[in-house]
Parts: C-alpha cells; sequence; structure tokens
C-alpha cells in the first residue's frame, strides 16, 4: 500500500500502539435497596425521635376557639305563647270567662283573651260550618241532649265551626225565641264551656238570626277533662 506523503501521522511510530483496544466492560449497575414501610408503631417512634429536643411552642401554638356549646334551656317562647298557656291553665282549672253581647238580631259570646281577628272572621261567615243540627221543635231536654250528642261527636273528629239553629222562636207560645237564648247561656257553661271559644249570629245565608256559628277548640286529648255528663243551671234541664 502506497503511503500518502501528505499524511502527517506516517512518521508516527505505531509500535508503541496497541493493535486492539481492550474493549471497556460495562458498569454495572447497583439494584436499589426498597425496605417496607413501617408499621404505623414505627412511625410514631421515628416521629418522636425526629422531634427529640424540640422545645414546644408556648401556649401550645395559635389560639383556636372552642366550638359553642348547644343549650340544654327551652327554645324562645313567642309571644302568644304565654296567651295559649293562660287559656290552658284557664280551662283545665274550669276558670273560663265568657263575654256576652246581644241584641233582639244579634248575638256574641267568647272566651275572654280570643282573638278578635278571629272573632272578626267568625262574625263574617268566613268560616265554613263543618256541621250543623238543627233544633227546631224541641223542648229544652230533647235540644240539650242533641247538643251534647253533636258537639261532642264533632269535636271529637277535630271539627272547628259548627252551626246551631235553634230558630228565632215566633212561633214559640211565649212569643220569643227561648230556645235560642237558652242556648246561648248553656254554651258558656259545662259541658260546652271548655270546649267553646265562641259563638255569633250566623249570616242569612246560613240562617240569620235563627242561627248560631259555634268555634270550636281544637282537638287535643291532653287539653284538660270535658265534663259531658254536667247539665248548665237549667231548670227547665232538671
Amino acid at each position: 500500500m502506497v503511503k500518502d506523503p501528505t499524511n502527517p501521522f506516517n512518521t508516527l511510530d505505531k509500535s508503541r500502539f496497541p493493535k486492539d483496544r481492550r474493549k471497556v466492560a460495562p458498569r454495572e449497575e447497583k439494584p436499589v435497596r426498597t425496605e417496607p414501610l413501617p408499621k404505623v408503631e414505627d412511625q410514631e417512634d421515628l416521629f418522636a425521635a425526629a422531634m427529640h429536643g424540640v422545645a414546644p411552642l408556648k401556649d401550645g401554638g395559635r389560639d383556636v376557639s372552642p366550638p359553642a356549646q348547644v343549650g340544654n334551656g327551652p327554645a324562645p317562647q313567642a309571644d302568644n305563647d304565654q296567651e295559649t298557656m293562660d287559656q290552658l291553665r284557664e280551662l283545665v282549672n274550669g276558670n273560663l270567662e265568657f263575654t256576652l253581647e246581644h241584641t233582639n238580631e244579634f248575638i256574641l259570646g267568647q272566651v275572654k283573651g280570643v282573638s278578635p281577628k278571629m272573632v272578626t272572621r267568625l262574625k263574617t261567615g268566613a268560616f265554613s260550618p263543618e256541621g250543623h243540627l238543627d233544633l227546631h221543635g224541641m223542648n229544652a231536654l230533647q235540644a240539650f241532649a242533641a247538643m251534647a250528642d253533636f258537639i261532642r261527636e264533632e269535636y271529637n273528629q277535630g271539627k272547628r265551626c259548627l252551626l246551631l239553629i235553634p230558630g228565632r222562636g215566633k212561633n214559640s207560645p211565649e212569643g220569643y225565641g227561648v230556645l235560642r237564648e237558652k242556648v246561648q247561656q248553656w254554651l258558656t257553661h259545662d259541658p260546652f264551656k271548655r270546649v267553646v271559644l265562641a259563638f255569633c249570629t250566623a249570616q242569612p245565608r246560613h240562617g240569620g238570626a235563627g242561627a248560631l256559628y259555634v268555634l270550636l277548640r281544637k282537638y287535643k286529648k291532653s287539653q284538660g277533662k270535658i265534663f259531658w255528663d254536667r247539665t248548665p243551671p237549667d231548670m227547665d234541664l232538671l
């Protein structure tokens, strides 16, 4: 092989260099050793060891307000709760008092303390009668017995507004509404006074002066004892 006279490496002594270079073996990578995670107890020990010598902050760190405690006292009562309790106390003690207004054509009776708004609605016929009893042609004993059965049954069924029809009594021997007058007296005494809130002359569409709206209390089993076997102080009922 003809040497290239222009090659500067022709003058090098190649005997000084080995013909075969030793191949460099690739570096063996050591596997990374993995250890299982410590158990909970070990983690706590490690944390305690790591925190050894660390002083806690003064006062235990930032102040945290304690959660508000729920009181066990009674809830605030509405203003009208006292009125309700007073009426209930009077009902249990039998001390309810009625105020009465009446003319030849109008009758109004109400327990003291009843809402004026409720009485106004009763007078205007805003409460539709849920039951009615016609007392025409009955004497005092018959009318009272019928009233007691009727009001007791309707009250126990949760009815609130009733219609009693005693008539105007123009054709009676006395010449006036005897039964109409007795009915309003009976309603203010036992057994009715413990279930009646108010009563008044009905609107013309429901009988006018010959009929009465009767507003009953809301039925409650625990609302005192009602003496259904009692009779009002009326000589005609003896």
